[in-house]
C-alpha cells in the first residue's frame, strides 16, 4: 500500500506541475499575442502618422509655390526686377564708356611718345 500512495502522489505532483506548466503557457502566449498586436499598433499608427505628414507636406511644399508665383508678381508689378536689370544695364554701359575714356588716353599717350620718339630720331638723323 506504501508503494502505491508513493505513486498516487509522484502522479499527483506531475498533474500538478502540467497543471502549472499549462496556466503559465497559456499566461505566456496571451502576453506575447498582446505584445504583437501592440506592434501591430504602433506600426499602423506610424504607417498613419507618416502618412499624415507627408500630406502636410505636400500642402505646405504648394503654398511655399503660389507664394513664390506671388512675389514674382508682385515684383513685376512693381519692376522691381527690371530695376535691378536696368541698373546692371547703366552701370555696364557706364564702366564701358569709362574704360573707352581710358584705352583713348593710353592710345593718345602711346601716340604722343611715338611722335616724340619719331621727333628725337628725325633730330638725330639730321
Amino acid at each position: 500500500m506504501h508503494g502505491q500512495t508513493k505513486d498516487l502522489f509522484q502522479l499527483q505532483t506531475e498533474l500538478v506541475d502540467m497543471k502549472v506548466d499549462m496556466a503559465v503557457s497559456k499566461a505566456i502566449d496571451r502576453i506575447v499575442d498582446q505584445i504583437t498586436s501592440l506592434k501591430n499598433d504602433m506600426h499602423s499608427q506610424i504607417h498613419d502618422l507618416r502618412n499624415d505628414m507627408n500630406s502636410q507636406f505636400s500642402a505646405l511644399d504648394k503654398r511655399v509655390f503660389a507664394l513664390e508665383h506671388r512675389f514674382i508678381a508682385v515684383e513685376n508689378k512693381l519692376g522691381i526686377t527690371n530695376e535691378t536689370r536696368r541698373q546692371i544695364k547703366n552701370r555696364f554701359i557706364d564702366y564701358s564708356f569709362k574704360a573707352g575714356w581710358v584705352m583713348l588716353g593710353i592710345i593718345s599717350s602711346a601716340l604722343a611718345y611715338i611722335g616724340y620718339l619719331v621727333i628725337q630720331l628725325h633730330a638725330l638723323i639730321r
